[in-house]
């Protein structure tokens, strides 16, 4: 007889009840008649459809020129009169431009100074400042609006009339959140251990809320394995949270990756819910937080997309957490000034944030463009157009740095950090189709102008240390200088030098500045270590900037020439890389620092004695033509060095964090909902199958009684479904992975591969 106990406790009688009902079953056939009814079939919530679609836009770079710009007078601006910030910041961001004009002038005009007074040809002089200046004036730029911004930002979000926190209301019953996190191949445990903490952190911050909020977790995982691993962990979920309707939807294709998994989301129940927490797979956020969001939601019906600043954590390697500190360091005084700078004109990262379906549907989806990738298809960096796109039909998109747990993991070594550069550079790309679409805000060219720059900038680094150092060494080989010169010389050299380093610098300054009261400091570790690490951190960048100007343009290089990437998975571990893949990825930029120093050195070697001894001798023994080697240094060390600094920056140093080097203060002081996060997923890794191992997950499936009675409340009755496999199973025929999954969602088949195991096990 047939010992059903396993399974009906699973089911949910006790262990007494389960005995009692046990011994009144006396085949598969009466366990399975018990079964359908007994249990209940899972729903997911009623698909409520919606018809969507991706509006009509003229791309035409020539018709909206023409057009001069104007705002969509046609359709209106949906949600009233626009609120008096806009000038504000206009006026904020003209004050930054003509600082920004002013000072790139100013050392222009120095550069092309200099360069004249070398009687260098007028074709060199002028390639040579006009790179100059475009580098320059999108650093400065970045600097006063840093300076104009932060001492907007010093007087706090109270001093804001405007801030979206003076409006906010408690949620109406009636007002629903979904939490949506959309995974693709990610660690099934570690999504559900979020989800988790996310749950428990509503509970304890606003449990008279609770029935407002629903949870997706939206798969688009491909291989089997990874889908029953993720079944597998939804039941933990749903035992750690029972208050709490958690659901799943699984998609066949996943055509446009996330931006198609959010859109089927917003066709199927977007109209059911009122606003959307869109995360990622390694997204935390603390409850609190997000019931502040939601209130502000419900008091300002402007408001599109409020963006929390994710804190990054959680990482152990070198790398990451050189990375990590900075991000929180410095990158939380840039988050404040952009705020002040662009208020509700701000950007959107695409996660931790929470957004107003509506308005999402109907003016944020994005179209089709034109041509093949990468420079045609749906846009691969979807967040910035859809922040755009919110502000351009007359929302409001905030950043809200103030706002903390939030919480994000970022890449842990060089080659992760590189790839996902290199996706979001042909996504950033492609936002030069949409710079001059009609109605877009000023802030948000601005932002798709400086997205572009911040790529096509490392080829341009790189032509002008190509051509500076082509020059210097010409420059002492043809005798083009005298004592005079090299007088007229020094000053500006010294202003452009230092200039630069300000301008480069100033967030690092300001940033520390901000943090050298002790109750601040001691969250980075003291005043000695914020500093000590800052330093570190600054010099392994020397180190590190090379590489990325190197890499960036070899990906500059390969869009041109229309070589695509997906968006695949993000690795999320801190396992150190190993020399076979550090060669493999950085044994190109290796070489080419040895290439590039040896020319170097083979070049300075040519120059004649008698032009050595001069330009000594007139510089006032200061430096020799060799001292171009240590101006470079930095930049042909990195290059040399790369595949070492590579595997050197992906190990974990435990030493560092108890010396408190490089430390943050969620380290400083764990948040909880990190600690329950890392405890669930502990708890839920131990009771999964291994995602990468197929084969595991197949006997999970086939054994574990948990599995079999969750999946058969969500499997239905499909004939046809049934039919397609039932023949093989009934002939003892061995399966593909594909009718294996088929037949887990089919009622009938899932009951008779439970038969047929159980049969031949015994």
């Amino acid at each position: 007889m047939t010992d059903f106990r396993a399974y009906l406790k699973a089911a949910g009688l006790s262990e007494a009840e389960a005995h009692e009902q046990n011994r009144n079953l006396d085949s598969w056939e009466d366990f399975f008649h018990w079964m359908d009814h007994h249990t209940q079939d899972e729903e997911l919530p009623s698909a409520k459809r919606t018809s969507i679609g991706a509006p009509q836009l003229d791309l035409c770079w020539k018709a909206a020129l023409f057009r001069r710009f104007h705002a969509m007078r046609d359709q209106g601006l949906p949600v009233g009169s626009p609120p008096s910030w806009t000038d504000v910041i206009e006026k904020r961001r003209h004050i930054s431009l003509c600082v920004t004009l002013s000072l790139t002038a100013i050392l222009s005009w120095i550069s092309a100074s200099t360069l004249s007074s070398e009687h260098i040809s007028l074709t060199l002089s002028a390639i040579y400042t006009a790179l100059y200046t475009v580098m320059i004036f999108f650093i400065i730029s970045t600097f006063s609006k840093l300076i104009l911004g932060t001492w907007h930002a010093l007087r706090g979000p109270n001093a804001n009339p405007w801030h979206p926190s003076h409006s906010a209301r408690d949620p109406l019953p009636d007002s629903k959140v979904a939490v949506l996190f959309p995974v693709y191949h990610e660690d099934p445990a570690r999504v559900s251990a979020g989800i988790i903490s996310v749950a428990k952190s509503l509970e304890r911050h606003a449990p008279e809320h609770i029935k407002n909020y629903e949870f997706f977790f939206l798969s688009d995982s491909r291989q089997a394995n990874y889908r029953i691993a993720e079944l597998a962990a939804l039941i933990q979920v749903r035992k750690a949270c029972p208050n709490f309707s958690i659901h799943y939807r699984w998609r066949k294709s996943n055509d446009h990756a996330k931006l198609g998994n959010v859109t089927d989301f917003c066709r199927r129940w977007g109209s059911r819910f009122k606003y959307m927490l869109v995360m990622d797979a390694d997204s935390l956020m603390n409850g609190a937080t997000i019931q502040k969001l939601f209130r502000m939601m419900e008091g300002n019906h402007r408001l599109g997309i409020l963006q929390t600043s994710p804190t990054p954590v959680l990482r152990e390697s070198l790398f990451g957490r050189m990375q990590q500190f900075a991000g929180r360091l410095y990158g939380t005084a840039f988050s404040y000034s952009m705020q002040a700078m662009n208020m509700g004109h701000a950007s959107y990262i695409g996660h931790n944030a929470l957004i107003r379906i509506q308005p999402f549907v109907d003016h944020c989806l994005l179209p089709e463009l034109s041509g093949t990738s990468p420079w045609g298809g749906k846009p691969l960096s979807h967040d910035i157009i859809e922040a755009a796109f919110m502000a351009r039909a007359g929302y409001e998109v905030w950043l809200l740095p103030e706002l903390e747990g939030s919480y994000e993991e970022i890449p842990s070594n060089l080659l992760s950090f590189l790839i996902r550069e290199r996706r979001w550079m042909q996504g950033n790309l492609q936002h030069i189709r949409l710079l001059f679409i009609e109605g877009i805000r000023p802030v948000h060219r601005e932002t798709f102008i400086t997205g572009v720059m911040a790529y096509v900038s490392a080829p341009l680094w790189a032509i002008f240390l190509i051509v500076s150092a082509w020059y210097m060494t010409f420059y002492i080989q043809t005798f083009q200088f005298s004592l005079d010169m090299m007088g007229s010389l020094s000053l500006p050299s010294i202003m452009m030098l230092a200039s630069t380093i300000v301008f480069l610098f100033a967030p690092r300054v300001f940033a520390i500045l901000q943090n050298l009261p002790h109750a601040k400091s001691q969250r980075f570790g003291g005043k000695i270590k914020m500093i000590a690490s800052t330093l570190a951190e600054t010099l392994f960048s020397f180190f590190f900037a090379p590489i990325m100007m190197a890499f960036l343009t070899r990906f500059t290089w390969l869009w041109i020439k229309r070589r695509s990437i997906s968006w695949g998975n993000q690795q999320r571990d801190d396992d150190a890389l190993p020399w076979k893949m550090c060669l493999k990825h950085f044994g190109w930029t290796s070489s080419l620092g040895i290439l590039i120093t040896g020319y170097l050195i083979y070049k300075l070697y040519m120059i004649p004695t008698q032009a050595i001894l001069m330009f000594h001798l007139m510089n006032g023994h200061f430096a020799l033509p060799n001292s171009i080697l240590f101006w470079f240094f930095p930049i042909l060390s990195g290059l040399i060095f790369s595949v070492f600094i590579a595997r050197l920056t992906s190990f974990s140093f435990p030493a560092l964090l108890k010396a408190k080097w490089f430390m943050i203060p969620e380290e400083h002081e764990v948040p909880l909902e990190i600690t329950q996060m890392l405890e669930w997923d502990e708890k839920v890794r131990s009771t999964i199958p291994d995602p990468e191992n197929l084969e595991h997950c197949i006997q999970y499936a086939l054994n574990s009684p948990d599995f079999y009675v969750a999946q058969r409340a969500r499997a239905r009755h499909i004939s046809r479904f049934y039919s397609n496999v039932s023949e093989k199973m009934t002939l003892n025929k061995k399966l593909t992975i594909d009718e294996f999954m088929t037949a887990l969602s089919e009622k009938k088949a899932l009951d008779e591969i439970l038969r047929l195991y159980n049969y031949k096990q015994s």
